[in-house]
């Protein structure tokens, strides 16, 4: 290797080391593993990421993996899941790490990942400003450590598209000025490969990018006819290139398409397309220290934080004479022009795939970062702050631009936010305080540097108080953050998953386990409701958090009784020996630390069974969880038999106090088993609900709606019941139901004499096995959401499958014993998977094709 090429490895791995370095120091003063027992079981990566990367890493290593998964509530379509949050290639670290050791390993790749954030914008800087210069690791490290990594670091899956975005636009400054498209073409399919939800994000930007580079090539007197016969080549080849990259990740976009079409992110809300302002002048908080911090993550104004050192350079470009007013206008109109898709709500939903974010907001910010880091790096190596007039008046704006932000914050804020909310949106003084000192040093500093005997430690002094900036920045933003405990985690999830390993061994059927207390919840610091335990260790059930949850399964089971707090979670909580029943929840298993009890429901069916053919006719309705369950009981059974019997109430008290209604009463069961309460617009958790002087909770805080078990008793029983309303209750004899014992066991004997006798190799997209159908029972019951991806065979016969119960499948059948096979197929998979192929073959076609121009005329 000759001296260049040892002065560039060094170069790189520097860019790629101290980034790495500041973070690891950032964890190892918050003691986060592997420098501590902290872990990052925080916000979604506590409650989603963790679980699902858990997940991969169990169906890879197995090799059991398959784009459905019955571990997705009552199963879905994985592969909106997997092309959202498992295709980075960080992600094979998981595989050098045991499942309990999943939250150390996210450290290690969240490490990584920054480090090759500031790898890939000290490798653009170098190709295009043609330099190896160590000051450009500043920016590069800058850019790896901005207000956006800070903020946003734990969503793992987005930092892929900032390692990225430099290689980009790299690739596209190649593409016009004509020194090959292969770059661009590679480096945006990877973008929209490893998570398509940013790679939109790019291509917009590249857009943008690509239009703002061209006018900013434009000489000063250029006319546009001009520029449009100059650039002809360079538009058709960016938009050949851009369409033909785009359409070869057509095997991820078409079945992530059709299976995100059936989540609520369908429905488009006219109002996220108004011109409305997204923020105010507070928004200049944010280019000081700790202006968004954890417990701010879900609503704050644009994380653009840079840093002083950036701030004062980028305002230089704009004050100094020595870059050109045609420069400084292109770049102003781009600032501007990213400024105002984030200002305006119409612009900010096109920009966010039109959909309007659920928390995280302005996703998008780092576009305005990249464009910040470049124009100051730009300021610097054109010395624009020679002047030290320049100097001191770019801190001045500065210091105002913070003044009004932190002023507008502290003085708006507590007016426009719930005081109980004020402690989550609040900019403190202090940190105003802070960053003024921050730039106020780094002006000293610049004015210093222009002297010659004072160069080298002024340049000393810009790296350390930026260092220290962006670390401190990047630690008081954690901080607040409730970490959770890997020592617990690792010795919990043990315990825990070789609970579920013996459930396994014991039955190689299928069955669902509802998982009625979860031991690693003591690894959190935060609230964790084991929405995604099914993901986390490769069991079935009912409960899911998820964005791409199918939102006709979740109307569904919500419509039966089951507890939904928004459009991304259902939960098992609102269960009853009916839906355990059609669900095949065989096992409820409940643990300590030394032992587990597992408690098998005889009641709970197979995953499939004959059924009645009145089935097909059942509609679920609103508001209606147990008469929709006796509806669904009696097609099932074919019987016109009350399965839900009402109870005889007496009202003994009554009054309202403090905005509730609270009602005292006595009832009588007219039939022997499990009463149920469902208040279908009563708030559980608010209800109050004692049952013989006991009060009866749930493992969930149900903050909505939900069926709840108030106890098994006899016909006649007397039962005293005191529960709190903040609306009038009305029918109650029909809010308040018994599952007659008797008539539900009957039919279960009933039903499991022609159930679906699953083969044991059944993998989840493919089940085979046998059934018996009679002429009144002609139609075979599979709980198993309907979806375009299953096929099936009957007898080696392709044959089509019904929807049933809002969200169900259901096979009909003729009289006899039946073979029956479903196998699943990604809706749009091979489809995508062809086009993206004969795209990219395209592209390779034309390569050679310029490849044989450019060899001719030689």
């Amino acid at each position: 290797m000759n001296q260049y090429g040892r002065q560039r490895f060094q170069y790189d791995m520097t860019a790629f080391v101290v980034p790495m370095i500041l973070v690891g120091l950032v964890f190892w003063a918050l003691g986060i593993t592997p420098f501590g027992s902290h872990n990052l079981l925080i916000s979604d990566m506590g409650t989603q990421y963790v679980a699902w990367l858990t997940q991969f890493r169990h169906a890879i290593t197995t090799g059991q993996f398959s784009f459905y998964s019955f571990s997705l509530s009552l199963g879905d379509n994985a592969f909106p899941l997997v092309a959202y949050y498992m295709l980075s290639p960080f992600n094979l670290l998981l595989f050098f790490f045991p499942a309990n050791q999943v939250p150390l390993a996210i450290t290690f790749i969240i490490l990584l990942k920054v480090g090759t954030i500031g790898f890939s914008m000290s490798y653009y800087l170098r190709r295009v400003y043609h330099n190896t210069h160590w000051q450009n690791l500043i920016f590069s490290t800058i850019f790896s450590l901005s207000g956006f990594v800070a903020t946003y670091f734990y969503d793992i899956m987005w930092l892929d598209a900032l390692i990225l975005l430099p290689l980009v636009i790299l690739g596209l400054r190649r593409l016009v000025n004509n020194k090959g498209t292969v770059l661009y073409f590679f480096a945006l399919w990877a973008t929209i490969v490893t998570n398509y939800y940013l790679g939109y994000m790019t291509c917009l930007f590249a857009l943008t990018y690509f239009v703002y580079f061209t006018i900013d090539q434009q000489a000063e007197k250029q006319s546009w006819k001009q520029w449009w016969q100059h650039n002809a080549r360079a538009i058709k080849r960016f938009l050949i290139t851009s369409v033909l990259s785009g359409v070869s990740t057509l095997f991820v976009l078409i079945p992530t398409l059709l299976g995100m079409l059936k989540t609520s992110k369908q429905s488009l809300s006219w109002q996220a397309f108004l011109p409305t302002p997204q923020f105010g002048l507070d928004a200049f908080a944010q280019l000081g220290l700790n202006a968004a911090d954890y417990p701010q993550r879900l609503e704050h104004d644009p994380s653009i934080f840079v840093g002083s050192f950036a701030l004062l350079l980028v305002l230089l470009f704009f004050l100094n004479k020595t870059i050109t007013s045609h420069h400084k206008r292109t770049t102003g109109t781009l600032l501007a022009f990213l400024g105002l898709s984030m200002f305006l709500t119409l612009f900010n939903t096109i920009w966010h795939m039109m959909q309007q974010p659920n928390g995280f907001p302005f996703r998008d910010a780092y576009f305005f970062t990249f464009i910040v880091v470049i124009s100051a790096y730009e300021a610097w190596q054109t010395d624009a702050f020679k002047q030290n007039r320049l100097v001191l008046r770019a801190a001045l704006i500065a210091l105002v631009m913070l003044a009004i932000g932190y002023l507008t914050a502290m003085i708006v804020q507590p007016i426009v936010r719930r005081w109980d909310d004020l402690a989550n949106f609040y900019v403190s003084p202090k940190y105003w305080l802070i960053a003024t000192g921050f730039i106020v040093c780094i002006a000293g500093l610049l004015v210093l540097y222009n002297n010659q005997h004072w160069r080298r430690l002024a340049l000393s002094g810009i790296v350390l108080v930026t260092v220290f900036e962006l670390s401190a920045n990047f630690y008081f933003g954690l901080k607040p953050a409730q970490f959770g405990n890997q020592t617990i985690y690792q010795k919990n999830f043990t315990i825990e998953k070789n609970y579920f390993n013996k459930i396994r061994r014991a039955s190689h059927a299928f069955y669902r386990v509802d998982n009625s207390n979860s031991l690693i919840n003591a690894a959190f610091g935060e609230t964790y409701n084991n929405y995604n335990d099914p993901l986390l260790f490769n069991s079935h059930g009912i409960d899911l958090y998820s964005s791409t949850l199918n939102e006709s399964t979740r109307v569904m089971l919500n419509r039966l009784g089951f507890y939904s707090k928004n459009e991304r979670r259902i939960s098992s909580e609102g269960s009853t020996h009916l839906t355990n029943a059609l669900f095949a929840v065989k096992y409820q298993l409940q643990m300590t630390p030394h032992d587990y009890d597992l408690i098998v429901h005889d009641h709970a069916l197979p995953l499939g069974f004959a059924v009645n053919d009145k089935l097909l006719n059942v509609k679920l309705k609103g508001g209606a969880a147990l008469e929709n369950q006796n509806n669904v009981w009696q097609a099932i059974t074919g019987r016109n038999v009350r399965y839900f019997k009402s109870v005889n109430v007496r009202r003994t008290g009554y009054e309202y106090k403090n905005k509730q209604y609270r009602y005292q009463l006595i009832i009588k069961p007219t039939a022997t088993g499990t009463l149920y309460a469902y208040f279908p617009n009563v708030s559980v958790a608010n209800a109050n609900i004692h049952v013989n002087g006991t009060k009866k909770t749930t493992r969930l805080d149900v903050s909505t709606q939900a069926v709840l078990s108030l106890g098994h008793f006899k016909k006649g029983e007397r039962v005293h019941i005191n529960l709190t309303s903040k609306t009038p209750l009305t029918h109650l004899s029909q809010s308040l139901q018994t599952l007659d014992q008797q008539s539900f066991n009957q039919s279960l004997i009933d039903l499991h004499k022609s159930t679906f006798k699953l083969d044991q190799d059944w993998r989840p997209d493919h089940l085979q096995g046998t059934i018996t159908a009679t002429k009144k029972k002609p139609l075979l019951f599979l709980s198993i959401p309907k979806d375009n991806g299953w096929h099936a065979y009957v007898d080696g016969k392709q044959v089509s499958i019904d929807k049933v119960v809002g969200n169900l499948s259901a096979i009909k059948l003729t009289p006899g014993v039946h073979r029956v096979r479903l196998t699943y197929r990604a809706p749009g998979f091979r489809l995508g998977l062809i086009i993206s192929l004969l795209s990219f073959a395209l592209y390779l076609l034309s390569l050679w094709i310029r490849f044989r121009k450019r060899r001719g005329s030689v």
